[in-house]
This record gives structure tokens, C-alpha cells and sequence, in this order.
């Protein structure tokens, strides 16, 4: 039964790394992933492998995911550095004809 509890999750856990990895460039965010647990067992040894292959795209997907955040906090730092262009309370159309 414990093969088939890892063989479920490391799937689980390749198609959420593999959706990661496929969204839209500043789009990795917003991929929902549930939180997991582990099986209740150890890892089977025939499986280490496919285990650290998982891990590995994880890794990729992470390395995505951070490098979209790190966008969106460059260009969060930009719109901060624009000065508004009037006060809030001022108005917002000129009446020219009077």
C-alpha cells in the first residue's frame, strides 16, 4: 500500500511543480497548491529516485515562482517612485468655459 500512497503524491507533486513552471511569465503565483502530507510510511527504496527527480523540479519551480515575485516587487518599487499628479482632494477636471 505505501507505493501506492508515494506513487499518488510524487505525482501530485510533479503536476504541481509542472503547473508552476507552465503558467504565463508573472503568472506563477497564483497557481493554487494545496498543502500536502506525507504517507505514513517511508519512502520505498525503489522510488528514491523518482523521489529526488521530483525534488529537482520543484526546485525549478521554486527558483520560477521567485524569480516572478522579484518582478513584482521591482515593478511595485517603480510605481512608488512615480509622484501622484494631483492631491486627492483636488479637483479633477478644469471647467475652461467658465
Amino acid at each position: 500500500m505505501s507505493t501506492d500512497e508515494w506513487t499518488a503524491l510524487l505525482d501530485r507533486l510533479e503536476e504541481d511543480a509542472r503547473r508552476v513552471l507552465a503558467a504565463a511569465p508573472g503568472a506563477a503565483e497564483i497557481v493554487d497548491l494545496v498543502p500536502w502530507t506525507p504517507p505514513s510510511t517511508p519512502l520505498p527504496p525503489g522510488m528514491v529516485d523518482r523521489a529526488r527527480a521530483v525534488i529537482e523540479l520543484q526546485r525549478s519551480a521554486m527558483d520560477r515562482a521567485r524569480g516572478d515575485l522579484d518582478d513584482v516587487r521591482q515593478h511595485l518599487g517603480a510605481l512608488t517612485r512615480i509622484p501622484g499628479t494631483r492631491s486627492a482632494d483636488a479637483p479633477a477636471y478644469l471647467d475652461v468655459d467658465g
